[in-house]
C-alpha cells in the first residue's frame, strides 16, 4: 500500500510545475478581455414643452389665445371665466408670457400673461378642466415727495418737478391742486410768480419690479410770493377731506346752487305776488326754472331731517347741516335712491329730482337757506366754509406730514413777515 504523505507531496510538486510553466509561456502583450457593454442610458420624454415670447401691439386675450392655436373649445372655457374687461382688454406691447404644453397632446397646461403693470393672468391646465383667473401684483405702500419751483404756471411747475411721478398724472395733479384742493384759496391762474416753490408729499404703491403709481395725495404746501398755503389729507367723521394747517376746511362749505343748467325764475324776496293763491307773500328762496328730472344736489354735507310732503311745498327735503345752517329742496318730483330721514348726504350728493309738485306751475326747485331757522337770501351766501377739524390727532398727522417732507426734499418752506411780503408785492 502506498504511502498517504508521498503522494501528497508529488501532487504539491506538480502543481507548482505547472504554475511555473504557465508563467513562462504567458504573453505580457495580451489585452485583458473587455468589460461587459452597459445598457444605453434611457431618457425620459419632456412631459411639455416651453415657449416665451412678447406680444405684438393691440392684441386682446382673445386674439393671443388663436395666434398660440389653443384650441377653440380650451379658448372658450378659459374666457368664459374672465370678467369682460380682462377677455376684452388691450394687452401692452412687448407684454411677456410664459405658455407650457403638453408634449403628447399639444394641450395647454400652463399660460402666465401679465395682462398691465397690475394684473396677472393664470390659466392652469393641470388635472381636470381649465381654470383660468387674474390676479394682483403684490405691491406694497410708501410715501415720497415731489417738489419744485414756479417759472410761469402750475403746470410748468409740476411738469418739471423732481419725483418719479409719470407725466401724464402730473397733470391730474395740478387739476386736482387747482380745482379741488385749493379752489376757495389760490387763484392759480394770477396768483404765481417766478421763484414760488411747492412740496408735495404722496403716497405710492410699488410694484415687486420696482415700478410705482400714485395712489393719493397727503399733503400739498405751495410758497407764494413769500406766503405759506397748506393743505393736509385728514379723516374726519368717516370721510375724507382737505384742511388747512390750523384745522380749517379747504372747501366751500356750501355749493353756488343745488342745480346745474339753471335759471332763476324767481329770487328772494319779503313780497311777491304768488301765481297760485293770487296774493302778496315773502317767497323766502330762489326758484330755479330747470327741466323735469334734473338731478337736485345737496348743496354741503350734512343729515335728512325730513324727506315727504309738506303742503304747498309739495315733495320736500331739509337738511341740517350743522352750526345752525340748514337747507330747503321743493316742488321735487322723487327722491334719490336711498333718502330717508337720518340719512348722512355729502356735498354735491344727488338727493331729488326737479318736479312740480305742490303749489308750482312749472317744473322747477324751490330752494332756501337758513341760519338757526332764520330764511337768508342763498344768494348772499359766499364765504362760509364747511366744519373745521381740531384736536391732538390732526395736530399728530399735520406734524409727522411737514416733518416727512422736510426729511425728504431737504428744504423748509419757511412764511416770510408780512411786512417783506408787502415790498415784494409792490416791487412787482
Amino acid at each position: 500500500m502506498a504511502n498517504p504523505y508521498r503522494l501528497l507531496s508529488g501532487g504539491l510538486l506538480g502543481a507548482f510545475g505547472l504554475a511555473l510553466a504557465a508563467a513562462f509561456l504567458h504573453d505580457p502583450k495580451e489585452e485583458p478581455p473587455a468589460p461587459p457593454r452597459l445598457l444605453p442610458e434611457a431618457h425620459a420624454a419632456p412631459v411639455e414643452h416651453v415657449r416665451r415670447d412678447k406680444l405684438r401691439y393691440g392684441h386682446t386675450l382673445a386674439e393671443l389665445l388663436e395666434q398660440l392655436r389653443v384650441d377653440g373649445r380650451q379658448a372658450s372655457a378659459i374666457l368664459a371665466q374672465l370678467p369682460d374687461s380682462a377677455a376684452d382688454h388691450e394687452v401692452g406691447e412687448g407684454r411677456e408670457f410664459d405658455l407650457r404644453l403638453s408634449t403628447r397632446t399639444g394641450t395647454v397646461r400652463r399660460l402666465t400673461l401679465q395682462l398691465d403693470n397690475d394684473r396677472v393672468l393664470t390659466v392652469d391646465g393641470r388635472g381636470a378642466g381649465l381654470r383660468a383667473r387674474v390676479d394682483s401684483v403684490e405691491v406694497h405702500t410708501d410715501t415720497a415727495v415731489f417738489s419744485g419751483s414756479v417759472r410761469s404756471s402750475l403746470y410748468q411747475a409740476l411738469g418739471e418737478g423732481h419725483g418719479d411721478i409719470p407725466r401724464r398724472e402730473r397733470h391730474q395733479i395740478a387739476d386736482q391742486i387747482a380745482e379741488q384742493i385749493f379752489e376757495t384759496r389760490v387763484d392759480f391762474s394770477n396768483d404765481l410768480n417766478p421763484g414760488d416753490s411747492y412740496q408735495i408729499l404722496y403716497e405710492r404703491t410699488v410694484r415687486p419690479d420696482g415700478s410705482a403709481r400714485r395712489s393719493r395725495l397727503l399733503a400739498v404746501r405751495f410758497l407764494l410770493s413769500g406766503r405759506l398755503y397748506d393743505a393736509y389729507l385728514f379723516r374726519h367723521d368717516g370721510q375724507d377731506g382737505w384742511y388747512d394747517g390750523k384745522g380749517e376746511s379747504m372747501k366751500r362749505g356750501f355749493l353756488r346752487a343745488p342745480v346745474e343748467f339753471r335759471r332763476i325764475s324767481s329770487g328772494f324776496t319779503l313780497a311777491r305776488f304768488h301765481p297760485i293763491l293770487h296774493r302778496w307773500r315773502a317767497h323766502v328762496g330762489v326758484d330755479y326754472a330747470a327741466s323735469p328730472g334734473t338731478p337736485v344736489r345737496a348743496v354741503a354735507d350734512g343729515v335728512v331731517r325730513r324727506a315727504g310732503r309738506a303742503g304747498g311745498y309739495g315733495n320736500v327735503i331739509e337738511i341740517a347741516h350743522g352750526r345752525g345752517y340748514s337747507t330747503r329742496y321743493g316742488h321735487l318730483r322723487g327722491f334719490a335712491k336711498g333718502i330717508d330721514e337720518g340719512t348722512r348726504v355729502r356735498q354735491g350728493q344727488v338727493i331729488a329730482y326737479v318736479g312740480m309738485t305742490g303749489l308750482a306751475t312749472g317744473p322747477h326747485l324751490h330752494y332756501e337757506f337758513r341760519q338757526n331757522g332764520r330764511p337768508i337770501n342763498p344768494s348772499s351766501v359766499k364765504a362760509i366754509q364747511a366744519e373745521p377739524v381740531d384736536g391732538s390727532r390732526f395736530r399728530e398727522v399735520v406734524e409727522a406730514r411737514v416733518a416727512a417732507i422736510e426729511r425728504a426734499a431737504g428744504v423748509k418752506l419757511a412764511e416770510r413777515p408780512r411786512s417783506e411780503r408787502s415790498r415784494r408785492g409792490r416791487a412787482e
